[in-house]
């Protein structure tokens, strides 16, 4: 994880490509809940096959990225957005969507040259690095769950998915971002400059987020233990916040 936290760009060496690690101001100007449905989309195509290939006997000999490229040719909304999310995170490329793969030009000595591609046998590598660098909340931290809430939406339309996550959010939580609510509080509760924290990458400010609160955690415990007269058995030890995030 250490390439990951340093905001540098993630090499998929199996497509011969790299990934461009956005800042979260970027995020924000491409639309958070976009970039969310988007990477969650080829991250997650598995939650949603079955319910794309249920009926359509076409589709159920295709394997997850057959389904997605075909998705991807056939709604425009959902090549809109992957379009978009491509050019966020492939800025050096030009990426060409075929039938079969997805390829990755570039121009070397005024000539167009075809420097990687993904293709069904290293999909599985993408997505792996794709969710490691965009996706890093396995305690459920950010309540964004598509597998469970939004499977049916997008496989009839993107849009009305998407939208029914904004509607949800806001009604839970008002206009503001997740992405701005950790930069807020870290902001705050570390007395730095907000615009810090959205120079960030994804990782970069979950990363701070979480093992800040592990160490306010620690941090109190501490100061209870070294009161005189203070008992602190019936309080529970806190985790170690130098600890191992990512085990």
């Amino acid at each position: 994880m250490g390439l990951v936290l340093s905001g540098q760009p993630l090499p998929v060496e199996e497509a011969n490509i790299i990934i461009t690690q956005p800042k979260i101001k970027d995020i924000v100007l491409f639309g958070e809940d976009d970039f969310l449905v988007a990477v969650n989309l080829i991250v997650a195509i598995k939650d949603y096959a079955d319910q794309i290939r249920s009926g359509n006997f076409e589709l159920e000999v295709y394997n997850d990225f057959q389904l997605l490229l075909t998705m991807i040719r056939g709604d425009a909304t959902v090549k809109e957005l992957i379009n978009r999310l491509f050019l966020l995170i492939f800025p050096d490329y030009e990426v060409q969507i075929e039938e079969s793969s997805i390829n990755f030009y570039m121009e070397i000595d005024e000539h167009r040259m075809m420097v990687g591609r993904i293709h069904p046998f290293n999909f599985e590598n993408f997505q792996i690095v794709l969710s490691d660098a965009f996706i890093p909340y396995n305690d459920q931290e950010i309540e964004y769950n598509p597998a469970n809430d939004f499977a049916q939406q997008i496989a009839d339309k993107i849009k009305k998915g998407r939208e029914k996550i904004a509607a949800q959010r806001q009604a839970k939580e008002g206009e503001q971002s997740v992405y701005a609510r950790y930069a807020s509080i870290l902001s705050i509760g570390l007395a730095m400059d907000i615009n810090v924290f959205f120079n960030y990458t994804p990782f970069q400010l979950y990363d701070a987020y979480k093992r800040y609160f592990y160490k306010v955690s620690y941090d109190y415990y501490m100061r209870i233990k070294s009161m005189p007269m203070m008992d602190t058995s019936s309080m529970q030890d806190p985790e170690e916040w130098t600890k191992n995030l990512y085990q």
